[in-house]
């Protein structure tokens, strides 16, 4: 296998989002150490040398973070320890040649501020120095990688939503490729039948099968269709059979051609699997006909039948509604509701939210915090 690429810290969101909180460690450091002293020109002086020291050390720890992840060779290799050793060392240095300079501005009068301690004399002043560097340096380091670690957690989790997504949309294809070959199956050999015993209506069967593989083979990548078009599929579906079946199928869709629910969604070549299956299930004569009904109820859409079982019924699987169940599933939404109520059998369609699930995208846009890294998700 390839070796894994390490992803690059942003430097941009390193610096901003980590800038915000040192902001906050800066400003709060201020403020207590102005509560010994309210003298306006020593509380200048104070923030300016604080500020400079502050940002330096963030400076160090900011360029250290960013050297060291252009030189990593993989993602797993780590380069905290090498950031805060060497970070600390540097830092250090700093803070002596910080000291050392207010030292001289100190002797020279430039300042009036007090800042020598009797108490820190010595070795006590290099003990100090030493454990003040540990601790700034320290925060700093604490707040840039709890920055860098929140990124990474949202970087991932991104990634894992893209791939569930992926996967939904790949799974989808698969029950569709599934579904489709099945009804070719019998399609042909309705028309095989036909051929024999009427030749005009097995040429109408076929204009009318022509047009609806057209529409079931069409390359639907997102998994969903407008009722719309699902019920022209059913309709071209419906024609054929009752060029076989005549006026023992009777066929109704009861919903306005103005209908605002036409607009809506549902999975591509949902409908169509169960008029078939309420064929397959059950007897057909002119004496008693199979009522096939689709309609608007509530949110769903409803395929209803009456039911006269056939005495000789075919093995069923279950394959339709298990791969309807799971489309459902994949798309984030209420599973069909299947209901039998006296002589009624129905099938309720759970009409879709824009077509796909809302969750996925509702947690894939959590994800995106930084900016520049939904720019680049989006070139």
């Amino acid at each position: 296998m390839p070796k894994q690429l390490p992803n690059k810290i942003p430097l941009r969101i390193l610096v901003r989002e980590s800038g915000k909180l040192f902001l906050c460690f800066l400003l709060g450091t201020l403020l207590i150490t102005s509560l010994q002293d309210f003298n306006i020109d020593n509380l200048l002086y104070r923030s300016i040398s604080l500020s400079t020291l502050f940002f330096v050390v963030f400076s160090i720890n900011t360029v250290l973070l960013y050297h060291f992840d252009q030189k990593r060779k993989s993602s797993s290799e780590r380069i905290w320890k090498k950031t805060f050793s060497i970070g600390y060392c540097c830092s250090l240095i700093f803070f002596f040649i910080h000291y050392s300079v207010v030292e001289w501005l100190t002797r020279n009068g430039i300042t009036m501020l007090e800042h020598k301690n009797p108490e820190l004399e010595g070795w006590r002043l290099y003990v100090f120095m030493l454990y003040a560097t540990l601790v700034i340096f320290s925060f700093i380091f604490l707040i840039q990688n709890f920055v860098l670690h929140q990124y990474e957690k949202s970087r991932i989790q991104l990634e894992l939503l893209e791939l569930k997504a992926s996967n939904s949309e790949a799974v989808n294809q698969l029950l569709q490729q599934q579904i489709q070959p099945h009804f070719l199956f019998n399609a042909l050999n309705i028309l095989k039948s036909l051929i024999r015993k009427d030749s005009k209506s097995a040429e109408a069967y076929l204009l009318r099968l022509s047009d609806f593989l057209r529409v079931s083979i069409s390359n639907n990548k997102s998994g969903v269709a407008t009722i719309e078009d699902e019920l022209k599929v059913c309709n071209d579906y419906m024609e054929m059979q009752r060029i076989r079946f005549g006026d023992a199928l009777q066929y109704k869709v009861d919903i306005k051609p103005n209908d605002l629910v036409l607009e809506r969604k549902l999975p591509f070549f949902s409908l169509q699997p169960l008029l078939e299956n309420a064929i397959k299930h059950n007897e057909l004569t002119n004496e008693n006909p199979l009522y096939i009904k689709i309609e608007k109820e509530g949110n769903c859409i409803k395929v209803s039948n009456n039911i006269q079982i056939k005495k000789y019924l075919e093995v069923s699987t279950g394959n339709g509604h298990n791969m309807l169940k799971e489309r459902y599933k994949i798309l984030d939404a209420p599973a069909p509701v299947i209901k039998t109520e006296g002589q009624i059998y129905s099938v309720s369609l759970q009409i879709l939210d824009n077509g796909r699930s809302k969750s996925v995208k509702d947690d894939i846009a959590k994800c995106l915090m930084p900016k520049e890294y939904t720019d680049k998700k989006k070139d």
